[in-house]
């Protein structure tokens, strides 16, 4: 098969197993990650196309992307592909203020230490949105089942016969296909509304990542079929908004085990504890709760 391989210059410091682990995503379809070797191997859509991707770290300031397809993959395909992962690894964003706070935070100082922040996304913000509504009121068994059931039905193959995730226009579908073969249950209808705004160009990624107050990116959000506060705040942090702090019950339970007590605080305490953090309260959060993962922070002592 035609293969073609991209170096993706990135700014240091960056660390791709880092950037992966931040939270769940890299767990769902169409990805798959080895931990041992830290490749992340996906697929990509090139226009039509559907092309394997490989995902490695050569150094602190390269990234190489092996892409292999059905056909030639010409080096403008390159580019494209180079730039998606770009967009998915938040390679672009600024996180320097974001950063500076954390210097002045003895709980948070590993994060500008090891470039923490960037939190992987998809590569279209239809794909997130679609992601989060199968996120809500569910185990993460069931997300990562429900996902995996839609790329398997409707995503395009690619050479290796791994399927890309399903572009809005495959996902327009009648409710029982939601039902009875991604088995999302109650979140059916919003799944066919979501498709069916974004194939007929009503919504487009610009709806959400063009340049726009929080408040107006929030609004945008609860409007959604199924968004409430919670998935509308996990989808600020994914658009790089950070002032939500997208509560559910996993950060409840986890706020509550670091803090000795059996009870979570209330969210208006919890709110007042993150303050400090704005316009990054959410992102602050969510380091602080996830900070073990990667070995730092006080759960990580003894480990």
């Amino acid at each position: 098969m035609p293969t073609r391989a991209v170096a993706i210059a990135v700014a240091a410091p960056f660390d791709l197993h880092l950037c992966l682990n931040g939270h769940g995503w890299v767990a769902l379809a169409p990805h798959c990650f080895d931990e041992g070797t830290c490749t992340l191997t996906t697929v990509l859509r090139l226009g039509d196309d559907a092309v394997d991707a490989t995902l490695r770290q050569d150094s602190p300031r390269s990234l190489e992307l092996r892409l292999v397809g059905a056909r030639a993959i010409a080096a403008k395909a390159g580019q494209v592909a180079a730039a998606q992962i770009a967009h998915m690894l938040r390679l672009h964003d600024d996180l320097t203020t974001f950063h500076a706070k954390c210097h002045r935070d003895a709980r948070l100082q590993w994060v500008p230490r090891r470039g923490a922040g960037r939190l992987l996304r998809s590569a279209s913000v239809f794909e997130d949105l679609m992601k989060l509504l199968f996120t809500t009121n569910t185990t993460w068994a069931g997300t990562e089942a429900m996902t995996r059931n839609l790329v398997a039905a409707a995503g395009s193959l690619a050479p290796s016969s791994a399927r890309a995730f399903p572009t809005a226009g495959q996902c327009v579908r009648e409710p029982a296909f939601y039902r009875d073969v991604v088995r999302t249950g109650y979140r059916a209808n919003a799944a066919v509304a979501l498709a069916t705004r974004f194939a007929s160009g009503e919504l487009s990624d610009a709806t959400f990542l063009a340049p726009q107050s929080s408040v107006e990116l929030w609004e945008r959000l609860l409007a959604l079929q199924g968004f409430g506060p919670y998935a509308a705040g996990q989808a600020m942090r994914l658009c790089g908004h950070y002032d939500k702090l997208a509560l559910d019950s996993w950060c409840r339970a986890r706020l509550a085990a670091m803090s000795g007590r059996k009870k979570a605080p209330a969210d208006r305490t919890i709110e007042r504890r993150y303050a400090k953090w704005a316009p990054f309260q959410g992102l602050a959060l969510w380091l602080d709760l996830t900070a073990d993962w990667h070995g730092e922070g006080d759960g990580a002592k003894g480990a």
